[in-house]
């Protein structure tokens, strides 16, 4: 399959995924270059022509789809795929500005970086199968394609359908263990199963009167103190 579209960079923002997209040289910048690639895709997915389409005089995508740049294409098909696997939100179209005579910007919301960046790079695997022979060996399967970035996207958060599972951290217990912990100390404790054992008292050693000796530390006499220096201070 012939390369149609190049990512050569993409920025992950607070609330925003931009990839700066080439157009690769030899092949169409314009969907109606070829008119049949174009075709294909809106038969893989016709609600693409639905979509709202605001950086044109027209509001859905379908008026304009017939002659507008591949990148343009690709950022609808990517929105598509984000609004089939029901985690985007209220996602519902992108951006995509003219850089350069073959290089372009496409942005997204970014819900969440690993799920639109795999509905980035399947949206440009079809728009490249569409635009290079369309091989059937190779056809897209939609359905497939979104079942996969769903589960990718879960994959990288432990989640589980639509319940996140936090792994635990390594040497800490894990959150049933604590909870277990909690449910135990919370167990009322009773007096007979309580058993102390207390030390016995060590006797006293017998203190000889004539052997004990006190002394006295009367401190340093006057004539120490005299000799006492006081360390230089440092500046």
């Amino acid at each position: 399959m012939a390369q149609v579209l190049d990512i050569k960079k993409v920025t992950v923002g607070p609330t925003s995924f931009t990839a700066t997209v080439d157009v690769v040289e030899g092949a169409p910048l314009m969907t109606s270059e070829n008119v049949e690639a174009t075709a294909r895709i809106y038969w893989l997915m016709p609600s693409i022509a639905e979509q709202v389409c605001l950086g044109d005089a027209s509001e859905k995508f379908q008026d304009v789809m017939g002659d507008t740049e591949l990148p343009h294409l690709m950022e609808h098909v990517a929105v598509e795929l984000l609004a089939r696997t029901g985690m985007a939100g209220d996602i519902t179209c992108g951006r995509t500005r003219h850089v350069s005579e073959r290089t372009f910007e496409v942005e997204f919301a970014c819900p969440d970086d690993v799920l639109v960046a795999a509905a980035l790079s399947s949206a440009v695997f079809i728009v490249e199968w569409a635009f290079s022979g369309a091989d059937p060996e190779l056809a897209p399967n939609v359905d497939a394609i979104v079942e996969g970035i769903a589960q990718l996207t879960s994959a990288s958060f432990g989640m589980e359908g639509d319940e996140a599972v936090p792994a635990a951290e390594p040497g800490l217990p894990s959150e049933a263990e604590w909870q277990e912990a909690a449910v135990e100390a919370e167990q009322p404790v009773e007096a007979d199963e309580v058993e102390v054992d207390e030390p016995e008292a060590a006797p006293e050693p017998p203190v000889d009167a004539q052997e004990a000796e006190v002394v006295v530390d009367e401190g340093p006499s006057l004539d120490d103190s005299m000799a006492f220096v006081p360390p230089t201070r440092r500046m």
